[in-house]
């Protein structure tokens, strides 16, 4: 087995210290001189309404208040807070997509409880928050849609006459013939099935509930350049949107990377970027901050997609999987945002998971009186993982074969089309996932166990298999730049705009380099710098910074590599082909010493002096800087099987989790620590969505429970015994053999846990949360039998 010097090694994360110390700056940590704050002020009233008139009179005489600016005060150019229109080639964006910019940094045109309708800009928080209160607007009620059932009928008023009917989206006939992804006709083959199991599904609208909110800072400087201090996901990405938003050049808009309070897809695109910095554009030469109360963050920043997810399968007597046919049908939210996105992904793990005769899906996206939905950890993939895997169990159940088996018989593997149909898998350990998993939780006993049980308490196992990816390609852009810069005592600095999200991408990239490069640890620095130093980067989103940024950090490393071993062959008179690298020398193979040290060909390009005897150059003169744009030609899926223990109260309906294994085919862990958080945090977040969590709603729109108090997730306390299984077949592609992890932990915890409550009780719950109310209910309507 190869011995790494840095891959793979439980080395502390590299910003660990600096958080647990209370030392790194968040965005709300910044202060600057003269600084001033700015509010957005909100529609807490109405769920959707017009903005008849705005008065400021009485809240400009607040002391402190320097400017308020209503919609018509700002910009009034049309954006999307999502990325997806910078991932594809404009005419598919536009043309095929029909992806829609329909937000404004304010609005006269409430489509969501806490829109945005003007901003007000003070010398401290207190009184922008006085002011808010004294500002009198006077609205037009309008219709509420809560679901897309409601949104999508003839008399329902229109959200945009861009998108009749209120769908926003749906997939496009000329890239989907008859609007259907996947392949064979799954009607036709369900003529030929033993078995039919078809029933709709609801899966909940559910929040990210990060724990930095949100806060940003920016300034219009004097030489007229639009400087933004931000968390975001996507920095570079971020620079585009805010150049093309506010009409400047990209060289007048300099984004800087704050440290990032954890994303899971909040992040990913635009926040109150917008709001920030047209408030700074006003007040030239002031910074200005805006931050978000955390209650406003469930109201104004976006969370999964909720919906009706229809699906039908078709089984032979002895399992084989002849076909699928699916449709989900979401409540978007107020806005277009990541409407092509969800949509279609969603999909594209039903399509990349199992050995399917036929697989059709259908996917709408409709316009709802809700928050605006986007990117959320494992993007779709949990919604369909809730549906998919409960009712492939239940026809199991009704066929009798066992679910570990059956799915080690009929999953996808290496060479099989993956996601997106027409690149295979290069990779994939699933079967040693189930194997491991299985024999971890005891799944035969416990099966056995629990198959004929009586009294309050009863207890069930279940599982769940899931495919994802490392990347977007071949669907999305994928680029990332590096730059590498060896200082004059041959120590690096790895320069990108990579985000760390808190995953510990930074440690890993770190690791990366370090095992490229030759190099210890320690002499090896990472920098995300701002936008005016570093290269692109797409951005953090479908998991791909260590697949991508970690395979654009070898390229880099490479170019660092071949130009010391260039400026080494002259000084041993040798072929670069006859060199090889070691503890930072250089030497001449088979001839221990003959070497040169790299610290010697790195000070000697810096100071390259003149030689007083000969007046020639003493070293070869130039600093090394490694460089590479490296585009991503595959993407290499993880897969993941994810076992669930749980126990049941049939008196008071509570669901108590108690064990959960997560064994993940990473291909190779490069930080395995990081790992095994991500997987521990994806468990948290599952469990939250099969069991405790959804955003509720009132009959007038409004929010019932966004604050920790009332929104129910896991914590600390309520955890079962999580274990992480690391499964190491390294991939051919990945860097050093890695894969994703930073989405798929959260995915089959879903579904397994599901599984395991059905296993308790015999009864399949179609609706998530599965709560104690729904428990009960479920009880008392099957009767005697419970």
């Amino acid at each position: 087995m190869t011995e790494f010097i840095s891959v793979g090694k439980r080395v502390p994360k590299i910003d660990a210290r600096a958080k647990v110390t209370g030392r790194a700056p968040f965005a709300d940590d910044l202060r600057f001189p003269r600084m001033l704050y700015g509010k957005v002020v909100r529609c807490w009233e109405y769920a959707h309404a017009k903005v008849k008139t705005l008065d400021f009179s009485e809240a400009l005489k607040v002391p402190g208040v320097v400017k308020i600016l209503g919609p018509y005060d700002v910009t009034r150019k049309p954006y999307n807070t999502g990325v997806l229109d910078l991932m594809v080639p404009e005419p598919v964006s536009k043309n095929l997509l029909r992806d829609l910019e329909d937000q404004y940094v304010f609005t006269d045109h409430v489509k969501h409880q806490g829109d945005a309708i003007c901003g007000i800009i003070a010398t401290n928080e207190e009184s922008a928050e006085k002011a808010a209160a004294l500002i009198n607007v006077n609205y037009e009620p309008l219709p509420i849609y809560m679901t897309a059932q409601e949104s999508m009928q003839p008399e329902a008023f229109q959200f945009r006459p861009e998108k009749p009917g209120n769908r926003a989206f749906n997939l496009p006939a000329e890239m989907f013939p008859n609007n259907t992804y996947g392949w064979g006709d799954s009607q036709e083959a369900m003529k030929e099935a033993d078995l039919i199991v078809e029933d709709t599904f609801y899966v909940p609208k559910v929040k990210q509930c990060q724990m930095e909110p949100h806060s940003y800072v920016a300034i219009y400087d004097d030489e007229g350049r639009l400087n933004c201090w931000t968390s975001t996901q996507m920095p570079k990405c971020i620079h585009a949107k805010l150049s093309k938003l506010f009409e400047l050049p990209m060289s007048r808009v300099k984004i800087n990377q704050t440290t990032v309070g954890g994303g899971f897809g909040t992040r990913l695109g635009m926040i109150l970027e917008p709001e920030t910095c047209a408030m700074a554009m006003a007040v030239p030469g002031r910074h200005v901050k805006v931050s978000a109360l955390r209650e406003e963050d469930w109201v104004a920043s976006e969370s999964r997609h909720p919906g009706q997810y229809w699906m039908k399968i078709g089984f032979k007597t002895d399992g084989t999987p002849l076909a699928v046919d699916a449709h989900f049908i979401s409540n978007g939210g107020g806005y277009f945002t990541h409407a092509s996105g969800v949509a279609f992904v969603a999909g594209a793990w039903l399509i990349g998971m199992y050995k399917w005769g036929a697989c059709n899906y259908k996917s709408d996206r409709y316009y709802t009186n809700t928050a605006p939905c986007g990117a959320y950890r494992g993007y779709g993939n949990p919604q369909t993982n809730f549906v998919l895997e409960q009712l492939i169990d239940r026809g199991l159940a009704q066929l009798n074969i066992d679910p570990v088996e059956w799915r080690k018989k009929s999953h996808k593997t290496t060479g099989d089309d993956g996601w997106c149909l027409g690149v295979p898998y290069s990779s994939c350990a699933l079967d040693e996932c189930l194997d491991k998993g299985a024999e971890a939780i005891g799944w035969k006993e416990k099966r056995r166990a629990y198959a004929n049980q009586t009294g309050v308490k009863r207890r069930g196992v279940g599982v769940a298999v899931m495919n994802h990816t490392s990347g977007a390609m071949p669907m999305l852009h994928e680029h990332t730049t590096v730059s590498i810069k060896l200082n004059e005592d041959a120590t690096a600095e790895v320069l990108l705009s990579c985000s760390d999200l808190g995953t510990g991408a930074h440690t890993a990239l770190r690791q990366i380099a370090s095992e490229s490069l030759g190099f210890p640890l320690e002499d090896v620095h990472i920098k995300a710098c701002d936008s005016d130093v570093s290269g692109f980067d797409i951005g953090a989103h479908a998991s791909r910074t260590l697949y991508v940024g970690g395979n654009a950090v070898i390229e880099a490393a490479r170019d660092v590599r071949r130009q010391i071993l260039e400026r080494a062959a002259v000084k041993l008179d040798s072929t670069v082909e006859d060199l090889e690298i070691k503890d930072k020398r250089v030497y001449r193979r088979g001839k221990p010493e003959s070497f040169v040290d790299i610290k010697t060909i790195c000070y000697e390009g810096v100071y390259p002096f003149l030689d007083p005897a000969t007046g020639g150059r003493m070293g070869i003169p130039g600093q090394i800087l490694g460089y590479a744009s490296y585009f991503a030609s595959h993407n290499s899926p993880p897969f993941a099987a994810a076992f669930a223990e749980v126990e049941v109260d049939t008196q008071t309906g509570e669901v108590k989790v108690l064990e959960v294994i997560n064994a993940h085919d990473i291909g190779r862990a490069i930080h395995p620590p990081s790992v095994e958080g991500q997987l521990e945090g994806g468990v948290q977040q599952a469990l939250g969505m099969a069991l405790t969590e959804e955003t509720y709603y009132d009959e007038r729109g409004l929010i019932l429970n966004n604050s920790f108090t009332d929104y129910k997730t896991f914590g600390p306390s309520d955890m079962p015994r999580c274990r992480s299984i690391l499964v190491e077949q390294p991939d051919p592609i990945g860097p050093y053999g890695g894969k994703s992890v930073g989405e798929s932990g959260l995915v089959a915890p879903t579904g397994a846990v599901a599984n395991a409550v059905y296993h308790a009780l015999g009864i399949r719950f179609n609706e998530a949360p599965i709560t104690p109310e729904k428990v009960l209910k479920a009880i008392k309507s099957r009767g005697p039998a419970a």
